[in-house]
């Protein structure tokens, strides 16, 4: 609209400055252009309109940002003057932050996302989660602990209740007298007036004593599982800073050594002996002189087994029985005062293996006792795990060699000749350095089965498994079986 006026004025001055000719053909000119509509302005473009709302938003920012800084330096000045009494906004912001990126690294929340999306809702339910998660567990072991105390006291009640009935049991019966009198035959005469429904016979108070024992190991049982789960520490168990300095430098290489040269020797004479068996032929076997053979023999049971034995005896300790059961929920709490553990033979260790896996119910089971009468495979064609066979071979030496009270390093002998026979050695051997609760148990941190596993020995020992053996098993007991067969 200025413009067209600015237009109008132009041609006036025009009209007004021109010879009296030109005055009325400017004059129509001049009406013609006043009578005309005004141009409209030219409108912006969507672009044109973004760049102008960022740039506003930006010069927004940068006044907030500014206004900002001023209080903060305001107040701060105010702060330092004494004029403001409480913190600066920015100081206690800080400190909140501060406060609120702890509490979420001790409660483990996971805000990954911005805060700023998520509700005031969501963010509480987050918040209860995190701390449900530190304060539930602390309530079930409060909980816990009281159950366990209830069932203490409840259990020293009933013991208190069986002793009283044991102890009624040994009195006179109804209708017997307790006197008290002189020689003379005088004296006074007290009816027992106990009722008879009371009375405990022997049979009776025998079975409450054994429920009550039984009643004791479920309760020292739950005791020991909740003293693992909440002290860290297991029965019998010794720390492993009790052991003695001197010998947690114990070498074992010279047992290694003395392994590795009697598997060489038993490995030499055994390839020997199938070589004899070749030439001579399978129908004259049974004519060779034993002389021959007690050299492979005594190879393997004085040599080969000794050898085994020293080396799975390095560490080996007894845990103390004593504690297993009376002990049990603070045994890492008594200190140890003994300055060296009980020795253990590695007989046992098989033996407590067997006793573990409930060998005599697995051999005992009257599948195996019908198959080992009528000379039939129990398995129905499947293959027999090292486990079962395992088991099987130390039920048969425990059954041979206990009733004649042989030593265990007779029974690890004729446990050794089994396996060479049955090519099962290192199979055996690996069942036991694999069974975590027994090498944790019974073997001293320093012990070469704990530090490497027994894998180097395992290597040496695989040199025998392709060979043949014929051993006898039962040579300590033979002699003793015959003379009871004989009578």
């Amino acid at each position: 609209l200025a413009s067209h006026f600015a237009q109008v004025q132009f041609r006036l001055r025009q009209v007004a400055r021109a010879a009296p000719g030109e005055q009325r053909r400017l004059l129509r000119e001049l009406e013609e252009f006043a009578f005309r509509a005004c141009p409209a302005p030219r409108a912006p473009s969507e672009q044109e309109k973004q760049e102008q709302t960022e740039v506003q938003k930006e010069k927004q920012r940068e006044l907030i940002l500014q206004l900002k800084t001023q209080l903060d330096d305001l107040e701060t000045f105010a702060y330092q003057e004494g004029s403001y009494d409480s913190l600066p906004q920015s100081v206690v912001m800080e400190r909140q932050r501060m406060i609120i990126n702890e509490l979420i690294k001790k409660l483990d929340m996971d805000l990954s996302e911005d805060v700023a999306t998520l509700s005031p809702e969501e963010l509480r339910q987050r918040v209860d989660a995190a701390i449900a998660q530190i304060v539930n567990p602390a309530r079930v072991k409060e909980q816990l602990v009281e159950q366990l105390k209830t069932q203490i006291r409840d259990l020293e009640m009933f013991i208190n209740f069986i002793q009283d009935e044991v102890g009624s049991s040994g009195k006179a019966e109804d209708g017997h007298c307790e006197c008290s009198g002189r020689k003379d035959g005088g004296g006074s005469c007290k009816p027992n007036t106990r009722p008879s429904g009371n009375q405990v016979n022997p049979e009776d108070a025998r079975r409450m004593r054994e429920t009550g024992l039984h009643l004791m190991r479920r309760m020292l049982a739950v005791l020991q599982i909740f003293a693992v789960s909440q002290f860290g520490c297991a029965t019998g168990q010794i720390p492993r800073t009790l052991w003695q300095k001197d010998q947690a430098n114990k070498d074992y290489s010279p047992l290694i050594k003395k392994l590795e040269l009697s598997v060489e020797r038993v490995r030499q004479l055994a390839l020997k002996h199938q070589q004899e068996d070749r030439v001579i032929g399978s129908s004259d076997l049974q004519d060779i002189p034993l002389g021959g053979r007690d050299e492979l023999t005594l190879a393997v049971r004085k040599e080969l087994t000794i050898a085994l034995r020293d080396l799975m005896a390095h560490g080996l300790y007894a845990s103390s029985q004593g504690m297993s059961l009376v002990l049990a929920p603070i045994a890492c709490l008594i200190p140890a005062f003994t300055s060296s553990p009980q020795t253990m033979h590695p007989w046992e260790l098989f033996v407590k293996y067997y006793n573990t896996k409930n060998g005599q119910a697995f051999v005992e089971s009257p599948a195996r006792k019908l198959s080992q009468s009528f000379a039939l495979p129990v398995t129905g064609g499947v293959a027999i795990t090292p486990k079962q066979s395992l088991l099987t071979a130390i039920h048969t030496v425990l059954t041979e060699h206990d009733p004649f009270k042989r030593s265990a390093d007779s029974e690890l002998k004729a446990l050794v000749c089994m396996a060479l026979n049955e090519q099962r050695l290192v199979s055996w051997v690996n069942l036991i350095c694999k069974s975590g609760a027994l090498v944790q148990s019974h073997y001293q941190p320093w012990s070469y089965m704990a530090n490497t596993g027994f894998e180097s020995a395992l290597n040496i020992l695989s040199r025998l498994s392709n060979l043949k053996f014929n051993l006898p098993v039962d040579l300590a007991v033979r002699q003793l079986k015959n003379i009871k067969d004989a009578f």
